[in-house]
């Protein structure tokens, strides 16, 4: 509404003074003044700040569409400022219809990061879903409380799953186990996968099941709990979930098993874990949603294309 348009305040309120102070009306002059010019700014910033938030509307927001449509995955933008701004307006500009944050959105739980991540997030006026990270929580009750303070979640539930355009999107919490997924939520996530009717399904969690030979995660993923992390890779399986989309490892990396991919994100700010040529850059994950097929593509800081591949839907 305001661009291309720069003002000092303290004009604008000089000059509205002189005008109504002629005419005695200077109280109605001011409310003109904030309803003309200050309100609509508050409005915008307070709606923009609060859609990221309220993850249950996004649901509900998201629940019409229908192929083609296409979504963002982002993750790990911790300590990454200038570098997630850059990602995000990069994503925007393409024009999707949601986002995916895989976690560690803030370096710690405090109210001084999560202010600082929410305004380098204004920029984010479409339904944005948050799935929780290690930092987001740091392993402790309360930054699990504050992060639920911070979301307004299904249930206030750290997991949930939502429906767009015939694909299952389930939202998982690898924190609460801390590398494993625990019993409360291991009986949703079964219900969640067998009693869906939609035939493309979608995982996305914080740490990564399986993680390339040079990963200096290893140890503190899912594989710290090889047998709970190949139980659940069978239940992927045997669900027939696509594709799992992961973070934690400051990189990007693709691999197949059993017909489930399971695709590494986290390039989204944080500092890199690998070299370059072993997905060591800044990248997001742009996933083109059509009728039979879903079409992904890696994409780094300069807007390359650094891997691209097909989800097909039917099989």
């Amino acid at each position: 509404m305001y661009e291309g348009y720069t003002f000092d305040l303290f004009v604008i309120m000089e000059n509205f003074e002189t005008l109504f102070k002629k005419r005695k009306c200077w109280v109605k002059g001011l409310l003109l003044f904030l309803a003309v010019f200050l309100l609509p700014l508050f409005s915008r910033a307070a709606s923009i700040a609060g859609s990221i938030r309220e993850v249950s509307q996004n649901i509900e927001k998201v629940g019409a569409l229908q192929p083609p449509f296409s979504f963002a995955v982002i993750g790990d933008s911790r300590d990454g400022e200038k570098v997630y701004r850059r990602l995000m307006k990069s994503i925007l500009d393409r024009g999707p219809s949601f986002v995916i944050h895989l976690g560690d959105m803030v370096a710690r739980p405090n109210e001084k990061e999560w202010r600082s991540f929410f305004e380098i997030s204004k920029m984010i006026d479409l339904p944005f879903f948050p799935v929780v990270g290690n930092h987001e929580v740091a392993g402790t009750a309360r930054g699990e409380e504050m992060y639920r303070k911070k979301f307004l979640l299904p249930g206030d539930q750290t997991y949930f799953a939502f429906q767009a355009g015939g694909v299952l999107s389930v939202i998982l919490d690898s924190e609460k186990g801390r590398g494993r997924i625990l019993r409360e939520q291991w009986a949703w996530l079964e219900k969640v996968l067998s009693s869906s009717g939609e035939t493309s399904k979608l995982v996305f969690t914080h740490r990564p099941l399986f993680l390339p030979m040079d990963s200096f995660k290893t140890g503190r993923a899912m594989d710290r709990y090889p047998a709970d992390r190949d139980n659940l890779h069978r239940l992927f399986a045997k669900a027939k979930v696509k594709a799992v989309f992961e973070a934690d490892d400051h990189r990007y990396d693709r691999m197949e098993k059993d017909g489930v991919f399971y695709v590494i994100t986290g390039g989204g700010g944080a500092p890199i874990y690998s070299f370059e040529d072993s997905g060591g850059y800044f990248h997001y994950v742009w996933v083109s949603v059509q009728n039979r097929k879903m079409e992904c593509e890696a994409v780094d800081l300069e807007g390359r294309t650094r891997d691209r591949w097909v989800i097909n839907k039917d099989q």
